[in-house]
């Protein structure tokens, strides 16, 4: 159980992929003697401890887990010490991923890597730069909703704007983006979810997306929800972002309409929602939408769409932008090509492959 860090002044992106194992929680084994040693669950006995519980009280809710490895459930192995699985933390220098400042892989018990991730989001003094019940939340799901059939690790990328929580396995099987924004309740992970709630990390009654829009109700950003096919990211933005002001006029301009926490972004059922090489690409969701922009001022329209641009973390199409300004055609292409004449904004691709990233 522990921490391992390493300092990169300057490095590359990591390209290591997650590796697919079916078996991997319930066939662990690497002792030369053939008898595999008991579990220890020092960590879940703490966290019992904080929460006025005794390892006893989890282990009677659960009569069927056992302390032998050979023996044990996945949930079990999961809240141990000995969890094979991991989390990588890793802090950027800038908004892109071309240098990587320190990288640390988190083990031990999956209660251990919780808390030392969420000291890896405060370290620095940054600790109200995302709102911590947010961050929370964020990083309970992360943990409680992902698939172990992958080896791969949860990885949380921290750059200066924003951090992203990303874990293995997407969605439960016959459920959308939307049943999330619903506040379904179906954890992929049932026994684990229990133990979480016996301990009040959570409350496993599907209030965790809702309660991270709560916490960005009166923010000027807002959440984003990326859904994969075999991934899913959280990606919280910071909460003292400058406002952006796109001219010298742009000071005297009414300042953009305040986001709320009520109202849901649903994707447009639109092929150009995917991305110009792969169809099948992410399921976005802005967690928390403005409020009409049609009778907005150009100078705000043009700071909102720079600020969305730059809290997104990757390139997006018009009517990406369209659906969360809430904006028509008209209107955002005369938006967006005001900002790329004044070199605040890149178009690339064509036709329906067309994205916007910030210059």
């Amino acid at each position: 159980m522990g921490t391992t860090q390493e300092s990169r002044p300057q490095e590359t992106g990591d390209t290591n992929q997650a590796q697919h194992d079916p078996n991997h929680v319930s066939t662990s084994s690497n002792t030369q003697s053939g008898t595999e040693p008991a579990l220890s669950f020092n960590e879940l006995r703490s966290a019992c401890e904080q929460s006025d519980l005794t390892l006893d009280d989890v282990l009677t809710e659960h009569p069927g887990w056992r302390t032998d490895r050979g023996d044990s459930t996945s949930t079990a192995l999961l809240l141990s010490d000995q969890c094979p699985f991991s989390t990588v933390c890793v802090r950027f220098a800038n908004d892109s991923k071309d240098t990587i400042i320190d990288k640390s892989t988190l083990t031990g018990s999956l209660l251990h890597q919780m808390r030392e991730a969420e000291a890896f989001l405060a370290a620095d003094d940054t600790g109200d730069a995302w709102p911590p019940n947010a961050v929370h939340e964020a990083l309970t799901n992360a943990m409680l909703h992902r698939d172990y059939q992958y080896s791969g690790p949860t990885i949380i990328n921290r750059f200066p704007s924003r951090i992203e929580i990303i874990s293995l396995g997407g969605l439960v099987s016959g459920l959308s983006s939307d049943d999330l924004l619903n506040g379904i309740c179906q954890p992929r992970n049932p026994e684990l979810a229990d133990v979480f709630a016996l301990l009040g990390w959570s409350q496993n009654c599907g209030v965790g997306i809702q309660r991270i829009m709560d916490a960005y109700a009166e923010a000027s950003d807002y959440p984003q929800l990326r859904v994969g096919p075999g991934s899913v990211a959280v990606i919280l933005p910071i909460l003292s972002r400058l406002h952006l002001s796109t001219d010298d006029d742009a000071q005297s301009a009414p300042p953009a309409p305040a986001p709320t926490a009520k109202r849901y972004a649903f994707p447009a059922m639109s092929g150009e929602m995917a991305g110009p090489t792969n169809t099948a690409g992410p399921n976005i969701v802005w967690l928390v939408a403005p409020a009409p922009a049609s009778a907005s001022p150009a100078a705000s329209l043009e700071a909102m769409t720079l600020r969305l641009l730059a809290t997104a973390g990757l390139p997006l199409s018009r009517t990406e932008i369209e659906t969360t300004l809430q904006l028509d055609k008209n209107r955002s292409t005369r938006v967006l090509r005001n900002l790329e004449r004044q070199g605040k904004v890149v178009r690339q691709g064509r036709s329906r492959a067309t994205r916007y990233h910030l210059a």
